[in-house]
């Protein structure tokens, strides 16, 4: 029993001694842990290196490149490669190299430009003709209530000349910039972190040529933000360094000579192109080329030269210099409905276009192409074609994916027959062949007031609000007219002293009729009263049935085309079509296959001899038109091209028909 006791003892005792040995054991490990934590490298001396920066370590004798890593917490194997010739127990002064890790050479990738809305300075739009507070909303994106809170009255419309305000927040996709006096490309990318490239592309107007002071541009502000692309790209990596201590009277090419290192790299190693100093240790470091992947951000252009900049110019265009052989024009022909009348007169009338380019010397090949196919499979025909040149025959709600897919691939788009399509407005790829209805009104109703200023107005029938030249002219006239109706036009006693021009709301063939004869009674009764009638543009369409009482009356007719019939131009025209197609043209306004024909005769030219850039003006009226003429030009420096030529018809008593261009 005391034997036991005595053990138990002994174990109490055991136990205490090893729960000490425990506790100062964890006491060594953490003290070692403390110890084998890494040093400071504050103290040790710094070095770039061909833009790379290196600590600088001079060894004590005894010390290996295991301890000296252990120490300073570095990777070994990193340091064994860059100081090859350090192995082993080292001697004192041996000069040991390794990264800090901060690289002094790099591209920053932009940080967004901070913009104050406040100091956004508003577009200041001086209103032209043909523009309306709807399509100057379009042009600049803003919401017509912002416009019309800071210019009180636009409700009621605006004039030619007129300056609207339109704001800027700096929330909208572009902000718009008038060009100062100095401002080169160059500098506007760098003010809005943007690229010439960008700007270039956004606003297709812009040339080398014509970056003009007072133009306005859009601008996607910081667009160079996350500009970034990962690539694998040859890098020169320094594979070792060394120390090489300097001899009495060495040179930096003796160095060379002996350590094999180019002289350039020895005096950028050691930032210094003056004779080292005798004893100094200079770094000789072994450079080697390397693939690596490296994520790049966008470099900010310094100025560039206009020559640099028409490079960009062509690249974004797809032109190709001149001195460059232009490949050929290339067209597809998207068909709204390729079994249509419309449809295939048109085509056909195109193809008799083509024919006058037999002899050219450039290629031309056309690709037509079902537009009735799905939106993909359209797109990924053209992609496989890669056209120059985009027609298309949709006469309503013109397709906007085919719209965005000329704005994305710098291609134009001729609109030949949608009259309501306002896609030209903010996308720079279409081309309006019908002038829209607000410049065509303007156009005309300024004409028609020119010549008939001292003439009063009159107009007869049921308004139509959407008469657009019957607005315009009673804008012109100051709200000055008289408004008859049908009935009371047929009553109507005017005063012989004074003149007019009568316009009328008739559309349909029995409206016509019966102002007609109202026309001839107040003719009969009133043979002194002057008098001039404006007929609406559907009345081209009505010459079978009265062109007759057209003649007699001097009837005015304002039209978007006109094809003379008895023209030796259309009488050649039949016979080629006839001679291709064993038939007439279908009579039709606009004439269809007249349509084919004028565009072919057009725009192949001015692809080939421009090699498709569109910018390259003025573009002269195509002299060949059957029936339309064809003067181009661009809305604003985003926007697409517009055909601004219209006509009135001039029916005249001595049985001739006149055509007056108006622009």
């Amino acid at each position: 029993m005391q034997y036991i006791n005595s053990e138990l003892k002994l174990m109490q005792k055991i136990k205490v001694s090893i729960f000490n040995w425990l506790i100062i054991g964890l006491i060594i490990l953490i003290s070692g842990a403390f110890y084998l934590k890494a040093e400071s490298t504050t103290k040790l001396s710094k070095t770039e290196i061909l833009g790379k920066e290196y600590y600088i370590y001079d060894t004590k004798k005894g010390e290996s490149v295991y301890g000296i890593a252990k120490k300073y917490g570095w990777d070994p194997e990193e340091l064994m490669r860059l100081n090859p010739d350090a192995s082993g127990i080292m001697p004192k002064g041996v000069r040991l190299y390794y990264p800090t890790g901060l690289i002094s050479k790099v591209t920053e990738i932009p940080k967004p430009v901070e913009i104050d809305p406040s100091t956004l300075e508003p577009v200041k739009h001086k209103v032209k003709k043909g523009e309306t507070i709807y399509s100057i909303s379009r042009q600049y994106g803003a919401p017509l209530e912002i416009i019309y809170k800071y210019n009180p009255g636009t409700q009621k419309g605006v004039k030619v000349g007129e300056i609207i305000e339109i704001p800027q927040n700096g929330t909208g996709q572009y902000y718009f910039y008038k060009i100062k006096h100095g401002d080169t490309l160059s500098s506007i990318s760098q003010k809005f972190n943007t690229s010439v490239e960008d700007i270039l592309q956004n606003n297709a107007g812009l040339t080398v040529s014509n970056i003009k002071e007072g133009e306005v541009i859009r601008i996607r502000i910081n667009s160079n933000v996350g500009k970034v692309k990962t690539e694998m790209v040859a890098e020169d990596r320094i594979s070792q360094i060394s120390g090489y201590k300097v001899s009495k009277k060495e040179t930096w090419s003796e160095i060379s000579e002996k350590t094999g290192v180019d002289e350039e790299i020895l005096k950028e190693a050691n930032s210094s192109d003056n004779t080292p100093e005798e004893n100094s240790i200079v770094n000789v470091p072994i450079v080697e080329t390397i693939e690596v992947e490296r994520t790049i951000g966008y470099t900010p252009q310094e100025e560039i030269s206009d020559e640099e900049v028409q490079e960009i110019y062509d690249s974004i265009k797809g032109v190709a210099a001149d001195s460059i052989e232009f490949t050929g024009v290339r067209i597809a022909l998207i068909l709204d409905e390729p079994s249509s009348k419309k449809d295939i007169d048109f085509t056909r009338g195109f193809l008799v276009g083509l024919s006058d380019f037999e002899n050219s010397n450039f290629t031309i090949d056309m690709k037509v192409i079902d537009g009735r196919v799905s939106s993909n499979n359209l797109v990924n025909e053209l992609d496989d074609y890669e056209p120059n040149l985009i027609i298309s025959t949709a006469d309503k709600a013109f397709p906007l994916f085919l719209a965005d897919y000329g704005n994305t691939n710098q291609v134009q788009i001729v609109n030949v027959f949608d009259l309501k399509n306002d896609l030209y407005e903010d996308n720079s790829s279409i081309i309006q062949i019908l002038p829209p209805s607000s410049f065509f009104n303007d156009r005309i109703a300024t004409k028609l007031y020119r010549e008939n200023m001292r003439r009063d107005l009159m107009t007869v029938g049921e308004k139509d609000e959407n008469d657009g030249i019957s607005a315009e002219l009673f804008k012109l006239y100051d709200g000055n007219g008289e408004v008859l109706s049908l009935e009371d036009f047929g009553n109507y006693e005017p005063d012989i002293m004074k003149s007019a021009i009568i316009y009328s709301y008739a559309t349909k063939k029995e409206e016509v009729s019966d102002f007609l004869k109202n026309v001839e009674n107040l003719a009969e009764n009133y043979p002194g009263f002057d008098f001039r009638i404006i007929g609406r543009s559907s009345w081209i369409s009505m010459i079978d049935e009265f062109g007759d009482q057209f003649k007699q009356y001097n009837v005015y007719v304002p039209s978007r085309v006109w094809l003379d019939e008895d023209s030796k131009a259309w009488n050649s025209f039949i016979e080629k079509y006839d001679e291709l197609f064993s038939a007439d043209p279908i009579r039709s306004i606009p004439n269809f296959a007249a349509s084919g024909y004028d565009i072919a005769n057009y725009f192949i030219p001015i692809v080939a001899e421009n090699h498709g850039d569109f910018n390259k003006i003025p573009f002269s009226s195509n002299n060949k038109a059957l029936q339309n003429e064809i003067t181009l030009s661009r809305v604003n420096n985003w926007g697409g091209f517009i055909n601004e030529i219209g006509y009135i018809i001039s029916f005249l008593p001595n049985g001739k028909i006149e055509k007056t261009t108006v622009k």
